[in-house]
């Protein structure tokens, strides 16, 4: 739901639990899910058997055996940060602790950034200290105001502020990741549907120059070549796929040559048909009356030239 609250970690220093009871500290929980870091989980562990005074022993054994039970979580996250360093190389013990819990705090933050720690802590230095760091999911308070949220429901004015700033960064990441998945998305689409285009057009589709110059010398002068391609007939094959050697095949070797002596032949035909024509003449001749078709169709000799053949051949 967009109205959805963030969760909410609660995390303690030593002093805040070591002044509290079993009591305060099921209450505690009622604000959020209970981070103990686990150096102050070692220290009030050594306050069990270690502890100057009777009282805090008391308190340390008892929270120990309440932590069994309780749900709560310790954490060993630890995450630097320049405002969290040590001032000086040499420090004490109980200054090591602060800084060792508050690495710890940051480092939980840093862990869920979706979610608020809070921070819980009586020591003014050590809120500031947290707070200069400037984490957007980071928020200290007192115990009792964390108490007192508890108790009565009331939101301390810095959990609230700290927690309406996160609500706001979470809603504009959410905007940006929705809006580059969309545009992924996009693109994805687009590229996807360029590809399909690209390749039903090469596989299909001749390009309307390269089907025009092919179907050119088919299409009569009467008529219109429309400036859309058509598919061919299926029972033509197209000219790049009958392989050139077949073609030369086609050329050169089905096809009839043509024969240059086609001159030659035909004199020497007519001269053999005019003499077959005479032979069946002289033929002709013999059979019918010679003579008479001489008389008939025949004219007559002139004397003189009749005189020059008996002259020639006496017989």
């Amino acid at each position: 739901m967009a109205n959805q609250l963030p969760p909410v970690l609660v995390t303690f220093d030593a002093d805040v639990l070591m002044a509290g009871r079993t009591q305060v500290w099921q209450e505690y929980a009622k604000v959020g899910t209970c981070y103990i870091p686990e150096v102050v989980y070692d220290e009030i562990d050594h306050l069990t058997g270690r502890a100057v005074e009777p009282a805090i022993e008391q308190v340390a054994r008892e929270f120990m055996r309440f932590f069994a039970d309780s749900g709560w979580i310790a954490t060993d996250d630890q995450e630097t940060h320049r405002a969290l360093e040590p001032s000086i190389k040499n420090q004490s013990k109980q200054a090591m602790l602060v800084v060792a819990t508050a690495q710890c705090v940051y480092g939980l933050a840093q862990e869920h950034p979706e979610a608020l720690v809070i921070f819980v802590s009586n020591s003014q230095p050590l809120l500031k200290r947290l707070a200069s760091v400037a984490a957007p999911n980071l928020c200290g308070i007192t115990g009792a105001m964390l108490l007192n949220w508890a108790r009565k429901g009331e939101r301390p004015p810095a959990a609230t502020q700290q927690l309406q700033s996160l609500m706001r960064i979470l809603a504009e990441r959410k905007s940006t990741q929705r809006g580059n998945s969309r545009i992924q998305d996009a693109a994805k689409t687009g590229t996807s549907a360029s590809r399909l285009t690209g390749t039903r057009g090469t596989s299909e589709f001749k390009s309307p120059s390269s089907f025009t110059q092919t179907n050119k010398a088919d299409v009569p002068a009467n008529r219109t070549v429309s400036s859309r391609p058509k598919t061919p007939p299926r029972s033509r094959e197209k000219p790049s796929e009958v392989p050139p050697s077949a073609i030369y095949r086609v050329k050169h070797i089905t096809a009839p040559k043509k024969n240059d002596g086609g001159v030659v032949a035909a004199v020497f035909n007519f001269v053999g048909a005019i003499f077959f024509l005479t032979v069946a003449i002289g033929i002709l001749w013999r059979v019918f009356d010679v003579k008479g078709f001489r008389k008939t169709f025949v004219p007559a000799i002139p004397q003189p030239v009749r005189d020059f053949v008996k002259s020639i051949d006496p017989k």
